[in-house]
């Protein structure tokens, strides 16, 4: 497998702040119980909702199972739906993630003010360009099959900082 790009220096901070705590404890902070856009449906038949189509891919890892994501664009009513097998991740050809780049991203407030509203899939490079000029928020798009690997990143760095601190480490954001 070639080697992945790093961790984006924005998204170190969270990890930084995180730092004790295990993925699945940072998965609870992204999950809402009120209907989202982004949906994740598991094998076993529970359905949850998320904050952002980011945190999405973060729980196909987390979960560590077959999962089904649907994931509504902006202006869309029909969502894009992605599947991941065996830790692959099955996504409409050409589809991408908007990946944020707020500055100073270190508080659970900033990540759910800043970066969760912005981190939205979309079905091609053109209905992403087209809404990005209308964001006040940088962002960069990146593949599904790179936001994928980003967040299998995260959740590895997440376990990683969590082995290091024990079970006693400090409450996420």
């Amino acid at each position: 497998m070639p080697e992945a790009s790093p961790i984006p220096a924005h998204l170190t901070g969270l990890l930084d702040c995180c730092a004790g705590q295990v993925p699945e404890a940072v998965l609870r902070d992204f999950i809402m119980f009120s209907p989202t856009p982004h949906v994740v449906q598991t094998h076993s038949g529970v359905r949850i909702y998320t904050r952002c189509a980011l945190d999405t891919l973060l729980a196909a890892w987390v979960l560590g199972g077959d999962i089904d994501i649907e994931t509504t664009p902006p202006g869309q009513t029909q969502p894009l739906r992605l599947m991941v097998r065996n830790g692959q991740l099955d996504a409409p050809l050409g589809a991408v993630l908007a990946l944020p780049t707020p500055a100073n991203l270190h508080t659970a407030q900033e990540l759910y003010q800043s970066f969760c509203p912005y981190a939205l899939v979309f079905p091609d490079d053109a209905t992403y360009h087209a809404w990005s000029v209308t964001t006040p928020v940088l962002t960069t798009p990146v593949t599904l099959q790179d936001a994928f690997e980003l967040a299998r990143q995260l959740v590895e760095r997440l376990t990683d900082l969590h082995t290091l601190h024990g079970e006693g480490g400090a409450r996420c954001c």
